[in-house]
């Protein structure tokens, strides 16, 4: 059997405006390589930034979104132009103090996780070290990310699950352990922790083995790497509500969920010990940006479209020879990538073509081409 057609998709043009430092950008971007290049505090990440929020209707630098507004404006906008398949599109996003509006083709979609599937987009930045370095809530909201696209319904049965969750937390401190509405309420949980439970643990075997090849792209060959996924709660609803049920007393003195998915992991080891508290920085920078490429290799497959590949300071803490194994991936990748760098020279690509490399530098918050 012949394997599915995967979907070109790229920004054709995209225009900015109150963003950060951003006050009025238009651009039109290449279809390869988009190398974005200035001195640190020009813009170059906001532009990402910008890229990125019109695509998943998220930043990933802020966790409120009025913080992208500029200083002394009522709202950020951004629309862009999008091309899939010869076919174009607008997506627009307006950020306002208290309100937001996201638009797919002029018109309302029927929910978030609708927009936020419809451009994929994958980002690397320096706040993905922690992909590897932090705390494990950072790497399930990754195997997220994979789930949604996957089964954008996943999204619904994790709010539902929390949703059911807080309520249950309530219950129990101020009612106790035998109220009786707690069974109607972890049955509701059971229901939707089992069905989002399911979702990370298949994005979590897609993510490991893409991991795999992508590790070994980047990595000196002596590197030994391995992960694994720990389920924090259980695939069978039946044992999932009786588990709830037997950890009424444990949860009400944690006062939070001590069994589900809220509880899932994924372990990272490097010649056989955790990443996380025994990688060098160096390693860790390597574990995370396989990671990010992992990710691009499983949205790829799963919806049959290159996402566009964001990477904010990617050659940071990178020795020569892993920048030139990530600059070799990128030259590989049938992707639209946008790259930021202060550092200009050491993307150096004689005989690339006008089509298949662009140049951008950011200055004070304009952008102009080279």
């Amino acid at each position: 059997m012949a394997e599915p057609l995967v979907s070109a998709v790229s920004f054709q043009r995209l225009r900015i405006r109150c963003l950060r430092n951003l006050a009025s950008v238009d651009f039109e971007p290449g279809p390869a390589l988009n190398l974005i290049f200035g001195d640190n505090g020009q813009g170059k990440t906001s532009v990402l930034e910008a890229l990125y929020l019109v695509a998943t209707s998220r930043s990933f630098r802020a966790e409120r979104l009025a913080e992208l507004i500029s200083e002394g404006e009522a709202s950020s906008t951004i629309s862009a132009d999008i091309v899939e398949s010869g076919l174009m599109r607008e997506q627009r996003a307006v950020v306002g103090k208290k309100e937001r509006s996201f638009l797919l083709a002029g018109k309302k979609p029927s929910s978030l996780a609708e927009f936020a599937v419809q451009t994929p987009v994958v980002v690397f930045h320096p706040g993905d070290l922690s992909l590897v370095a932090g705390a494990a809530t950072v790497r399930r909201r990754l195997l997220r990310r994979v789930a949604l696209y996957a089964s954008p319904r996943s999204a619904e049965d994790r709010v539902r699950l929390a949703y059911a969750a807080r309520s249950r937390q309530r219950v129990l401190q101020t009612r106790g352990i035998h109220a009786p509405e707690l069974d109607a309420l972890e049955a509701v949980m059971a229901r939707h922790g089992v069905r989002y439970g399911a979702a990370l643990a298949s994005a979590a075997k897609d993510l490991i083995g893409a991991l795999k090849g992508a590790f070994e792209r980047l990595s000196a060959p002596e590197l030994s790497f391995d992960a694994c996924h720990r389920c924090g709660g259980s695939l069978d609803e039946a044992e999932y509500q009786k588990a709830l049920a037997g950890r009424r007393a444990l949860d009400t003195e944690r006062r939070s969920q001590t069994f589900g998915p809220s509880r899932d992991e994924l372990v990272l080891e490097i010649l056989g010990r955790s990443a996380r508290k025994h990688a060098s920085q160096g390693q860790q920078r390597i574990l995370a940006l396989g990671l990010k490429l992992a990710e691009l290799e499983c949205v790829r497959s799963l919806r049959n479209k290159n996402p566009v590949l964001l990477l904010d300071d990617v050659s940071s803490e990178l020795d020569p020879a892993r920048t030139l194994a990530v600059y070799e991936f990128l030259s590989a990748s049938q992707s639209q990538i946008f790259l930021t760098t202060t550092r200009r020279e050491l993307f150096a690509t004689p005989g690339s073509s006008h089509h298949e490399r662009s140049e951008w530098r950011v200055q004070a918050g304009q952008i102009e081409r080279v």
